[in-house]
């Protein structure tokens, strides 16, 4: 429902029909699903590109007018008028239905896509395009749970707290792809086209980078408001394809890690002087392996185990949150700051809290499922 809504909004947004009122719930609407944005600028780049005059889009446009009307939809009945969108002072633009609008964006863009293709007749600049369409699957967790999905070709999928899995209700075939926003840990089998006898590709989706595997067993880290992305490959062997900078497919083996600096967090905050900031926009590095037992850090969730190493008590706390389903608040500057290594299994969040501020003392409160930490 949420995506009939956001699609409703564009369509008034490229139409100039929107209200501010409706803009800023677009705006949330997108905040909520980060992985609409990629679709949402691409449908705005094609819709503010010069339309070239040729008769293929012409066919094209009225085929789709042809459809409408068998559908039931009376497009003559504003087609007849002559009157162009551009042609409407903006006052009087509001007052025409917000179905007409939504239609009448769907034509203009659909109209665009044709001219688009006709005047370049390029592919996208992303090898690994999304191809998800139709009806789909999604399992999704809250924070403080987990499950583990088989896919139907008989690949492996650990999901982590507070994530989605989406797929294709055909998947399989000549290609496999998935959409992940969260965690999720992947055990792919090796898969062979019946038609071709080639090998079929696994692709996972995120909202900054594009992983295509054959198999092999890895861990993909998305989720939204995060400050990186990350990809560690425990055997195989996997390519990746970063969304802002398409040009560029980075190969991963065993027992390595690549971090991806979210844009986001590049990006300057409003109204604060841009920090130094030396961290580079993509890393490779080796998997963190726990010195008591050898476990992989990064993967150590598959063993319900919630693992860290070195990291700051702010990072520890990111992974709190989604491991017990609390909201935990640091006022303290000097203690977010700390560097923490430990694993918990099966303690509860007051346990673990008692271990912590022991480490690095302390003070914390609960008052439901809500945590304040300060000196």
């Amino acid at each position: 429902m949420s995506k009939d809504r956001i699609w409703f909004l564009v369509g008034k947004k490229l139409a100039g029909e929107a209200s501010a009122e409706e803009l800023n719930e677009l705006e949330g609407l997108l905040r909520s699903d980060p992985d609409m944005h990629y679709a949402l600028q691409n449908i705005t780049d094609l819709w503010n590109l010069p339309v070239p005059a040729t008769s293929e889009a012409d066919d094209a446009f009225n085929r789709h007018l042809g459809r409408l009307k068998e559908t039931g939809v009376q497009w003559n009945q504003v087609a007849e008028t002559g009157i162009q969108p551009g042609d409407i002072p903006a006052q009087k633009r509001s007052r025409k239905s917000p179905f007409i609008i939504s239609i009448a964006a769907t034509v203009l863009l659909v109209a665009c896509i044709f001219w688009y293709n006709a005047a370049t007749k390029k592919t996208s600049d992303r090898p690994f395009a999304a191809g998800l369409a139709g009806k789909k699957n999604e399992v999704s967790t809250r924070n403080g749970s987990k499950t583990t999905i088989t896919l139907p070709d008989g690949s492996k999928v650990w999901l982590n707290a507070g994530s989605v899995l989406t797929y294709n209700k055909d998947f399989g075939g000549d290609i496999r792809e998935v959409e992940l926003s969260g965690e999720a840990f992947f055990d792919v089998v090796p898969a062979t086209s019946p038609a071709t006898a080639q090998k079929v590709p696994f692709i996972i989706h995120t909202q900054h980078i594009d992983i295509r595997v054959l198999g092999t067993a890895f861990n993909v880290k998305s989720y939204p408001g995060d400050k990186h992305t990350e990809t560690s490959l425990v055997h195989g062997k996997v390519e990746v394809m970063i969304h802002n900078r398409p040009e560029e497919k980075i190969v991963l083996h065993p027992n390595e890690k690549l971090v991806v600096k979210n844009e986001e967090a590049v990006e300057p905050v409003a109204g604060k002087p841009a920090a130094p900031d030396t961290e580079p926009l993509v890393s490779l590095s080796k998997l963190t392996y726990s010195d008591a037992d050898s476990m992989i850090v990064e993967t150590a969730w598959v063993q319900n185990k919630l693992a860290f190493n070195n990291e700051s008590l702010l990072q520890v706390v990111e992974k709190m949150e989604r491991w017990y389903n609390v909201e935990i608040e640091i006022r303290d500057e000097k203690v977010r700051a700390e560097r923490i290594s430990g694993t918990f299994e099966n303690e509860t969040i007051q346990q673990a809290l008692d271990y912590l501020s022991i480490s690095t003392p302390f003070q914390y409160s609960m008052q439901g499922n809500k945590v304040i930490i300060g000196r």
